[in-house]
């Protein structure tokens, strides 16, 4: 049976029930999440910038995930209506934040980045970083979970507000 992650993530289920059906997807499903349920998924709970529309899911560090070589995936942001991934990339003896387009780093196959940096003397340096469909789901797998963890956590603290 095929799961339509795009229709079942909004639906009113239980955290548990919720957190049941991402564990049950696999690859194909995790890549068919959409944009659009990406972009709803930010603005449900997504922290935003001072004074700005902007926002960003930053993952948590035990749902933080990457390509098991040289980078981490540490979230999507949504900036003036376009998604971006916010990627740590580790090159020579420092890491950097890079932001590469969701719809570049989510096309289908394997997915090459590339930093361009001087050295000490000024010559310019290449350093890559690749992501496969495997470690794309797994990010993807990743947010999802953020989003369930968070909205619960909303949840929790309205109805307990509610109390006092």
């Amino acid at each position: 049976m095929k799961i339509n992650i795009n229709k079942e993530i909004f639906r009113r289920f239980s955290t548990k029930k919720k957190l049941e059906i991402i564990e049950s997807l696999n690859k194909t499903e995790l890549l068919y999440t959409s944009m659009e349920s990406m972009k709803r998924i930010i603005k449900e709970v997504g922290t935003g910038r001072y004074k700005c529309r902007d926002k960003e899911l930053r993952l948590s560090k035990e749902r933080r995930t990457g390509n098991d070589w040289n980078s981490w995936f540490d979230g999507v942001a949504l900036v003036k209506g376009k998604l971006y991934v916010k990627l740590t990339v580790m090159y020579a003896n420092t890491d950097t934040e890079e932001c590469e387009s969701y719809a570049a780093f989510f096309a289908s196959g394997e997915y090459q980045g590339t930093i361009k940096r001087c050295d000490m003397r000024g010559n310019d340096r290449c350093y890559y970083f690749n992501y496969s469909s495997d470690d794309k789901a797994r990010a993807i797998k990743a947010v999802l979970m953020e989003y369930v963890y968070r909205k619960s956590l909303k949840l929790k603290n309205h109805h307990e507000s509610d109390r006092i």
